[in-house]
């Protein structure tokens, strides 16, 4: 009889050492909250669909804007870095960085999230864990930094344009680097700890993706993920304007930038990137803080969902922005022809479609600049 009672002794212990059963925290489904539609809404107590939501054609929008972002954003790429003349620009390439992390939503967020809404019983959940992470905190974070850096690699040329001081190739290419990656490595370093501090334990039953989590580290994950860079790009956009504004007329760079077009794109650029991805922060924040079960709270999911279409929409918009440089446009249109003169630079030369003036071309500036011809692409 006492030898019998052992084991039920042990099992018992063995159920009280069980993390899920012990912590504390919030039940979260990852699997049941990816297979959500985007268009239903949660008001509380069940879910309900909108009229529209089982509509094939919804779906069909759905991926027709992924693939036009996958396509659209492989296309800049691929034009920069096949053009010698704008592959050689850090500005150019940190548009492809900007480029690869709108990739993000057309590649894997959307199709991985369709994937999860018709196929619902076929969900691995590992690859849900990760769609969270991803979708909800990563792309937004890096899309944000790598606009960041962008902002950056502009504030430094107009700065050091309007200083009349040019960088170093060695410093220009390690800059460019860094400015490339430091998106990436970053959003890992703070979001990923965050994250998954926040995941407490998991059920047991292989076939669950039950867990329970810690709100907060969500929270602070989803705040993580915007404010910063945010901060960043709000506060150095306008000084870059504004140096922009203020540089000499004699050019120093070549090729040139037109004076206020450095101004022109980094205010679209941060437009687009800071007022499309704010309200989906404020969203996510409140309904993971405001515990909710009022039928107005449906706005809250309603809202989500348009967030989520904002974001989508700007990442399928973002390759006409760089329309707005000089060198793109000329570019696409015509090859740039660059031979070093002897000589200064003549009244008639053109720098990226931007006639000099007499004054301008009778600069103090040394003849070390290639004369600009342009050519039909054949």
């Amino acid at each position: 009889m006492s030898g019998s009672g052992a084991p039920k002794q042990n099992m018992s212990g063995t159920e009280a050492q069980d993390p899920f059963s012990t912590s504390g925290g919030t039940l979260f489904d990852f699997c049941q909250m990816a297979s959500v539609d985007w268009d239903e809404v949660h008001d509380g107590v069940q879910l309900m669909p909108r009229a529209y939501t089982s509509w094939n054609a919804l779906n069909i929008v759905r991926l027709t804007l992924a693939i036009w972002i996958i396509c659209s954003h492989i296309a800049i790429i691929v034009f920069v870095l096949g053009k010698q003349v704008l592959r050689t620009q850090p500005k150019n390439l940190l548009i492809v960085n900007v480029a690869l992390v709108n990739m993000l939503l057309g590649a894997f967020v959307v199709p991985a999230k369709l994937h999860f809404i018709l196929n619902p019983g076929k969900m691995s959940c590992g690859l849900a864990v990760g769609w969270d992470f991803i979708a909800n905190y990563f792309q937004p974070s890096v899309a944000l930094f790598a606009v960041f850096s962008l902002v950056l690699e502009r504030f430094v040329y107009v700065y050091t344009e309007k200083r009349q001081r040019k960088l170093k190739p060695l410093a220009q290419i390690l800059g460019t680097v860094v400015l490339f990656a430091a998106p990436w490595l970053i959003s890992c370093l703070f979001l990923l700890p965050v994250y998954f501090s926040g995941l407490l334990a998991k059920a047991k039953d292989p076939q669950s993706c039950l867990y329970k989590i810690d709100d907060h580290f969500f929270v602070a994950s989803q705040l993580i993920s915007f404010i910063p860079a945010s901060l960043g790009v709000f506060i150095l956009a306008p000084f870059t304007g504004l140096l922009d504004c203020l540089r000499p007329k004699s050019c120093f760079y070549k090729p040139l930038t037109p004076k206020g077009e450095s101004m022109t794109v980094t205010t679209i650029v941060t437009l687009f990137s800071i007022f499309a991805e704010a309200p989906f922060c404020i969203v996510r924040v409140l309904m993971m803080r405001l515990e909710c079960n009022n039928p107005y709270c449906t706005r809250f999911s309603e809202t989500l969902t348009t967030t989520w279409w904002i974001r989508i929409v700007k990442a399928a918009i973002f390759p006409f922005i760089w329309l707005f440089y000089t060198d793109i446009r000329d570019a696409m249109r015509c090859q740039m022809d660059f031979s070093l003169s002897d000589g200064g630079m003549d009244s008639d030369d053109e720098e990226d479609g931007l006639e000099l003036k007499p004054e301008e071309a009778r600069s103090s500036a040394e003849p070390r600049y290639p004369t600009v011809h342009f050519a039909a692409t054949p």
